[in-house]
């Protein structure tokens, strides 16, 4: 009983454990984006190795099976490269980014339940405000009300003691030290260029609305104005140094605050009503692919236990029937959450996965994304076919049941021909809709009776429960269903993957924006 139960959970779970930890490159990696995202990410990398463990354990003991995985994490660049596929899946670090420089282009207004504490912050340090909305209506200062209103709610959620900030303590007492000696220099910096700029107007006896007088100072070559236009440029040197400065700093904390946000919410619009409360306007948050596939796997499970249940008196399931049930309820959502997630993240992040700047659909992508999502689901499809087939000779069983990895292959293909911006172009909602149900259900029924002719030649082991049917019960029990669930799937979801994977985030982003010096 102890080794049965050790085969079973312990030994899958100290896999999942060591690459548990594996997942996590640096300090914060959960905090890069939202929860669901993440744990979509961490399954997604577990997954090949847990399955490969169960593999190994019918040849090997479950020890040894063990240590082989944790060894096979020194195998060169494989890995790794899986790890980041996996990270880039789920968002890590794009998410954080995105949201980033989504908060220094959006318009900023300190709220009316801060500017209490700022003033009183601010009258610490002699920094006097009376008009808020006027103050972030400048170049410095209205850097510094930004960075300000960030350090007051990032104390704020130090104090409520929040997992994220305790985790980080160091990296915000780093923050908070470089604010307090912003704060400081930024006063005498203001001050100094005041004092300066006031002495050279009272000593040209320029009024400040004098234009013309204000530009010839600048072309005197007597000794006092060359000494005034030193001081000017000086003062400017002081300026522009601190804005430099202070942009740095915020593009820190802005990425800190997001990541606070992030680990402390469920959603990305949790996150972001978040951030709004510190004076940033954003947009809602638009649908993301985890609702996304979430339906798509609900529906499809659904849908392959409607048909078991209505077939299940007329169809019998060659080997184990009860696997064969699992196989179908299981492999079926399987493919269609890989491929529609393949898809999603190459458009959304790589070039090649978009049409070209004439208008050329990416053809290579097309015919090689459900490749990859065949690949991905093979290894379970493997483990099926020893668990449905345990009879015969399993390299036989594998090898016949390949040609089934066609249905992987074309979702892929069809969902990245299907969700091109242009596809369907300038026509109404309705008809892109109707489109793709015709196109996604005309390609599931195609690549059945692909899979049946092939059957016919090469018999496949799954495709024995259609061998004793009569053309009708085939026609009413395997193509009909085969359509209609292609059709809705086309017609109700393709159009929503279109819309989301259109959506560009900004991947990386330099230390000093543009978007950074909007007031």
């Amino acid at each position: 009983m102890l080794k049965f139960t050790f085969d079973l959970f312990a030994g899958p779970a100290l896999v999942a454990l060591f690459y548990w930890f594996r997942f996590h490159t640096s300090k914060g990696t959960r905090s890069y984006t939202t929860k669901p995202l993440f744990a979509f990410g961490v399954v997604a990398f577990m997954i090949p190795f847990v399955l490969i463990y169960k593999g190994l354990s019918y040849a090997l003991p479950p020890l040894a099976s063990i240590w082989l995985l944790i060894l096979a994490w020194l195998v060169p660049i494989l890995p790794a490269a899986w790890r980041n596929f996996c990270q880039g899946l789920a968002g890590i670090p794009a998410g954080a980014l995105a949201l980033r420089d989504e908060l220094a282009a959006s318009p900023f207004q300190v709220s009316q339940s801060d500017e209490p504490v700022l003033q009183r912050r601010f009258a610490r340090i002699g920094y006097r405000v009376d008009d808020f909305r006027a103050v972030q209506s400048t170049a410095i200062q209205s850097r510094f009300m930004k960075i300000s209103a960030i350090m007051v709610h990032l104390e704020r959620w130090a104090a409520d003691r929040e997992s994220f900030m305790e985790r980080n303590a160091e990296r915000y007492a780093e923050l908070l030290a470089v604010f307090d000696v912003l704060c400081f220099r930024t006063v005498r910096v203001l001050k100094n260029s005041r004092d300066i700029y006031g002495a050279i107007m009272e000593e040209s006896q320029v009024e400040p609305d004098d234009w013309q007088a204000l530009d010839s100072l600048s072309t005197r070559h007597s000794a006092v104005s060359q000494l005034q236009l030193a001081a000017q440029t000086a003062a400017g040197a002081m300026l522009e140094d601190l804005r430099k400065d202070m942009d740095s700093l915020l593009n820190n904390l802005m990425l800190f605050a997001v990541r606070a946000a992030l680990a402390g919410e469920w959603s990305l619009d949790r996150s972001k009503r978040r951030l709004g409360e510190i004076g940033f306007t954003l947009e809602p948050a638009s649908p993301g692919i985890m609702k996304f596939v979430a339906k798509v796997t609900a529906f499809t499970f659904v849908w392959c236990l409607l048909w078991l249940l209505a077939s299940g008196k007329i169809i019998e399931m060659p080997g184990d029937q009860s696997a064969g049930a699992m196989r179908t309820l299981i492999l079926t959502p399987l493919y269609f959450i890989v491929n529609f997630s393949l898809v999603y993240y190459f458009k959304r992040q790589f070039a090649f996965a978009n049409e070209s700047i004439f208008g050329r659909l990416p053809v290579g992508f097309i015919l090689s994304v459900g490749i990859l999502g065949a690949l991905l689901t093979l290894p379970i499809q493997m483990w099926f076919d020893h668990a449905q087939f345990s009879q015969g000779p399993y390299p036989d069983v594998v090898l016949h049941e390949l040609p089934v990895l066609i249905f992987p292959w074309g979702i892929g293909a069809m969902a990245a021909l299907l969700v091109q911006d242009s596809t369907w172009d300038r026509r109404s909602r309705k008809t892109r809709q109707l489109r793709d149900g015709l196109v996604f259900g005309g390609g599931m029924t195609l690549m059945l009776f692909a899979l049946l002719a092939i059957h016919q030649v090469a018999p496949i082991p799954v495709m024995g429960m259609a061998d004793h049917l009569s053309p009708s019960m085939f026609l009413l029990f395997f193509v009909l269903p085969t359509f209609l669930f292609g059709f809705i799937i086309g017609y109700g979801m393709i159009g929503r993957l279109r819309e989301a994977a259109a959506r560009c985030p900004v991947r990386s982003a330099p230390l000093v924006s543009p978007a950074f010096a909007s007031a």
